[in-house]
């Protein structure tokens, strides 16, 4: 190159994306791990990490689709800075990343869709690498055999505005004129923009919490059909922390004999009972958490502040809905965009899949000749394992990354589904399933199962399970949203070491 010509810096543009009701600094733990372990250029690239801004607090409730569009500007907004021609040394952004907490999983899915069809990632140009998401409900919300669960599938849709519609699949009829599909299963199957962008990363990882997070459970973060962890205390499930990167789960083993034999409760009003109530972490949200005797004062004034907080949450709730609606009616009516372009592929996909089907049907083909890729006719099987392909490794092992690796520090951990026949575990597995078990597992709707079997064909599918125990709820722990209140939330630092380690340059 001619001493006229300096030398352009190839750049790594990795995105962060907090979740629901969320706020930039829910991920900034996260972009600093990042920055710092990847503070050196590696290989004549640099990292710039963007921490998106435009979808805070009551812009989550704008959908997954609007969302995800804010996030796409600002990645844009972020490339035409990086790449100004006034800059010195000239920079061009040739690799891309993307991690999604909570929500923002699902506008991270929908996002690099947006960008793989409107070709930013054709030619060369910009390479997709490291894909993940933390704590993120991949299969929507979950529903439970409770009454506070059946209550939320009711109300949810109503209060969240659009964004309720999606995590609750409430949205079919915008998804193919009034016979189409959820969103969240439109973004899963094969042959979608969503789908097919996936495919391009070199890494695709999904980490779950896999105890305590009463937001996003294991199921809908893991794209699991079945919780082996929900009764973990019970069943006799004997879990390994990596001893770096604790508390990410290195394995986990089901016992071979039957369940264990669970000790009897203590007698109410016994002094064991009086014991173990005193011990119990409080029940109380954090900021009405104090010592005594000033938590005895805050149980007596619960009555009184309760029905008044509920009132603040519904009157808050309906005021973001009704103002979440009126943003978006404005968005609709601003003209094309690249969520109109999306819908209107993803209807001519859809054409094109039912005619297969019809097809399919009408050879005469049956469900025994049929892979979960097939088409839907098999769709619920519990097993997300694709047909003809190798299980993955059992829990505790490691697969070496594909490709050459610039700056590797560590394996991926990847599980098999304990409920795929062909798994070693499925015999000590069924046969040491507790009663408890079974009744503290999601009610999972035939949308759900079908999600979990197409988001489980990704060829580049990593999990990563996170076990944190002593909590109320290791949502907001597993990405250490926020440190410097509560103390406790550090526990996740292990994730993002973790994360940031095997992050490929």
């Amino acid at each position: 190159m001619s001493s006229g010509s300096p030398a352009v810096v190839e750049v790594h543009l990795l995105a962060c994306v907090h979740g629901m009701w969320g706020q930039p600094s829910h991920v900034t733990r996260m972009a600093e791990i990042m920055r710092e372990t990847h503070a050196k250029a590696q290989d004549g690239v640099e990292l710039d990490v963007l921490v998106a801004e435009t979808n805070r607090e009551a812009h989550t409730y704008d959908g997954v689709d609007w969302g995800a569009e804010r996030v796409v500007q600002e990645v844009k907004d972020r490339i035409a800075v990086i790449e100004a021609p006034e800059a010195n040394p000239r920079k061009k952004v040739t690799r891309f990343s993307i991690i999604g907490y909570s929500l923002g999983g699902l506008l991270s899915r929908y996002a690099v869709g947006i960008l793989y069809s409107t070709g930013f990632f054709d030619d060369g140009k910009v390479k997709p690498v490291n894909f993940a998401t933390i704590a993120t409900p991949n299969i929507g919300l979950l529903r439970y055999n409770t009454t506070l669960s059946t209550m939320q599938h009711t109300f949810g849709p109503i209060f969240l505005s659009r964004t309720g519609k999606h995590f609750y699949a409430k949205d079919a009829d915008e998804w193919g004129a009034g016979e189409g599909k959820p969103l969240l299963e439109v973004m899963s199957e094969k042959g979608s923009v969503f789908y097919n962008a996936l495919t391009k990363f070199q890494r695709v990882t999904f980490a779950a919490n896999a105890i305590n997070d009463i937001t996003v459970p294991f199921i809908t973060a893991a794209a699991e059909p079945y919780d082996p962890f929900v009764a973990y205390t019970q069943n006799g499930l004997e879990i390994d922390l990596d001893e770096k990167y604790a508390p990410v789960i290195k394995s986990f083993k089901l016992p071979s004999g039957p369940a264990l034999t669970v000790p009897a409760p203590p007698t109410v009003f016994s002094k064991a009972w009086w014991r173990a109530k005193w011990n119990a972490p409080s029940k109380l949200p954090p900021w009405l958490q104090f010592a005594f005797p000033f938590n005895i004062v805050a149980w007596i004034l619960l009555p009184i502040l309760f029905p008044l907080f509920l009132t603040a949450a519904i009157t808050n709730f309906t005021y973001n809905g009704f103002h979440s609606r009126r943003r978006i009616k404005l968005l609709e009516s601003s003209g094309q965009s690249n969520r109109s372009a999306i819908m209107s592929l993803m209807q001519r996909i859809e054409r094109r899949v039912e005619d297969t089907v019809v097809d399919m049907m009408n050879d005469g083909l049956n469900d025994e000749n049929m892979g979960p890729d097939a088409g839907p006719s098999n769709m619920t099987t519990a097993s997300p394992s694709r047909a003809g392909t190798p299980l993955p490794p059992l829990p505790g092992s490691s697969t070496p990354l594909k490709g050459k690796s610039r700056h590797s520090r560590r394996m991926s951990i990847t599980y098999t589904p304990l409920t795929d026949p062909n798994s070693p575990y499925h015999d000590s597995y069924t046969s040491t399933v507790t009663p408890k078990e079974k009744q503290n597992q999601p009610l999972l709707t035939e949308t759900q199962r079908r999600i979990i079997v197409n988001l489980n064909t990704l060829p580049n599918l990593k999990k990563v399970y996170v076990f944190i125990d002593g909590v109320r709820n290791s949502h907001a722990t597993i990405v250490c949203r926020d440190p410097k209140n509560f103390s406790f939330h550090r526990r996740g630092e292990g994730v993002l070491r973790y994360l940031a380690d095997g992050f490929e340059m």
